[in-house]
């Protein structure tokens, strides 16, 4: 029970942080996109169906406070999620390059899979000015922050709760 309410502040935490402190230094007003991060490392280190579970409610979370279209942001992390979730078993998780790598793999993902929805729904967009503002700068941020989210990832689910 405590762990998984650790986990609920940790994500929560994580979308305050996202939302609040690290807007401050977001870039054409996008920045770091923790919760990504966190379902993929969450969902590495604990299989396919709680990265799913994880991703739907940190998608979820996103859709809901930002007020857009709801289900946006929980289809691409449930994919994700469960995508990443796969491949539990497969990677060993204190290789320093596996967040740096599964960051970059993710960002690209959640891009496409947002980019197909919006083309789906309809909408025209720009297809170099979004590869710039929704591709490359969170690329950029997430790769900075992916090491330090799955060092707590790690930490946490290796934390004993015994009381």
């Amino acid at each position: 029970m405590k762990k998984n309410l650790s986990w609920i502040a940790v994500f929560l935490i994580a979308y305050v942080l996202q939302t609040s402190f690290l807007n401050l230094f977001s870039f054409k007003n996008v920045n770091v996109d923790l919760i990504l991060l966190l379902t993929v490392s969450y969902a590495l280190t604990h299989g396919y169906r709680l990265g799913t579970f994880a991703g739907f409610c940190g998608g979820l979370l996103q859709d809901i406070a930002s007020g857009t279209f709801l289900g946006f942001n929980t289809l691409s992390k449930m994919i994700i999620g469960f995508g990443f979730g796969l491949m539990i078993g497969r990677v060993y998780e204190g290789k320093i390059l596996l967040p740096l790598v599964s960051s970059v793999v993710a960002t690209a993902a959640n891009y496409v899979i947002l980019i197909i929805v919006v083309l789906l729904l309809g909408y025209r967009i720009n297809l170099i000015q979004s590869l710039y503002n929704l591709l490359l700068i969170p690329l950029i941020y997430n790769l900075v922050f992916s090491y330090f989210v799955h060092k707590v990832v790690c930490w946490l689910k290796n934390k004993s709760f015994d009381s």
